[in-house]
């Protein structure tokens, strides 16, 4: 039985609101994922609260932060936050954090359902759950080290050795395009000049640097995916021109097939997101949430519903923090439309937990009360 036509009103992320970690600090993403005022590109800086713990001592912040650094191979301009993963058991995700411009990170709170919580003493929570995790980094085309987190880490020292990504020769896709870095030198110069105005939100100063480099080099790869960044606030078709161009570039560059895949999924162009979609997966077969998210939603509107489900699930379970929050309630779509009514309620229920106001609420609340009568009646 199809229940789409009620339960599907728009589980589309704009893509303006992609990186989570931006949209945190700044409070301006809704819930449920709704459209975000964010206009400037998605950056990282230390500032705030993770400034104040990467300056602070060991016996400031001991027991309620752990902090390290993760260090690339060949140190990249880094223009985009890395992703760090803590894993307690192996291939299950329990948190995941976020670095700033100089690759540091903190894990400041223990992502565990309340009931297993300990009344709020953060520092026996993090004892009692994180001791012997580990903690490495997601970035496509790299392999990553491991850190394990020990007791003396909860206890005295809360910072953790350093993480490093060194280059896969053999991945089939990069998230980092070293296409362009034979570009002349006042094609890096401006490149190095639109690092600093993004990094400082200039999203005009980095957009007009952007797009001189891309006249002096149009092989620059990365240049023309970071200007399809800022273009697609304004312009998503010049955007995705930027993207294709990037691609071009750099046939082994992931990045660009993402954001591709992510604005046919906005446009509803279902074949066109999922040559995209596809193309990003074949470069990155680890994949992010977010592209596991896209071809879910792929799969699910070309009536691939197993498929759909299956890549729901992966984009869930890599993504604990819900920073794509319309995943779980795909899934519960996938499992209603095979008539697991029982499933599919207990994940809209769940997603009420995180998305707990706004229109994306509501509309949960509104498909959980079909859902509800459709069981009913199934008995």
């Amino acid at each position: 039985m199809k229940t789409s036509s009620v339960l599907f009103l728009c589980l589309c992320i704009p893509l303006s609101t992609w990186t989570a970690a931006s949209a945190h600090a700044q409070g301006t993403i809704p819930a449920g994922g709704g459209t975000s005022t964010i206009t400037r590109p998605d950056s990282i800086s230390d500032v705030g609260y993770g400034g104040f713990m990467a300056n602070a001592s060991g016996a400031i912040i001991a027991g309620g932060v752990l902090t390290g650094r993760v260090l690339v191979q060949g140190d990249p301009l880094l223009w985009e936050p890395l992703t760090v993963v803590l894993s307690c058991s192996t291939g299950k995700t329990n948190l995941t954090a976020d670095t700033d411009a100089t690759g540091t990170y903190d894990i400041n709170h223990v992502n565990l359902p309340k009931v297993y919580t300990l009344d709020g003493n953060l520092t026996q929570e993090m004892l009692q759950h994180y001791e012997g995790c580990s903690v490495s980094a997601l970035l496509a085309g790299y392999h990553s080290t491991s850190v394990t987190i020990t007791q003396k880490n909860l206890r005295d020292n809360p910072y953790l050795a350093n993480i490093v990504l060194t280059l896969d020769e053999h991945a089939p896709g990069t998230a980092i395009s070293t296409a362009g870095e034979s570009a002349s030198p006042e094609a890096m110069k401006a490149f190095a000049k639109a690092h600093e105005e993004w990094l400082h939100r200039d999203t005009a100063g980095a957009q007009a640097d952007l797009e001189k480099v891309v006249q002096l080099d149009p092989q620059f790869a990365e240049a023309w995916y970071l200007l399809g960044r800022l273009q697609l606030g304004s312009d998503m078709a010049a955007a995705a021109d930027s993207f294709k161009k990037a691609q071009t570039a750099d046939p082994k560059f992931v990045l660009p097939c993402v954001y591709l895949a992510g604005i046919y999924v906005e446009k509803r162009d279902w074949q066109d997101a999922n040559e995209w979609s596809d193309r990003a997966l074949g470069l990155d077969p680890a994949g992010t949430a977010r592209l596991w998210y896209y071809a879910a939603q792929v799969d699910y509107h070309l009536g691939k519903n197993e498929a759909a489900r299956s890549a729901a699930q992966t984009a869930l379970e890599m993504d604990p923090e819900h920073t794509v929050p319309n995943a779980e309630e795909l899934l519960a779509l996938t499992l209603a439309d095979k008539g697991d009514y029982p499933g599919a309620l207990q994940h809209l229920r769940n997603s009420l937990t995180y998305i707990q106001s706004g229109p994306s609420a509501d509309l949960i609340k509104r498909q959980i009360a079909y859902l509800e009568q459709q069981n009913a009646a199934k008995k």
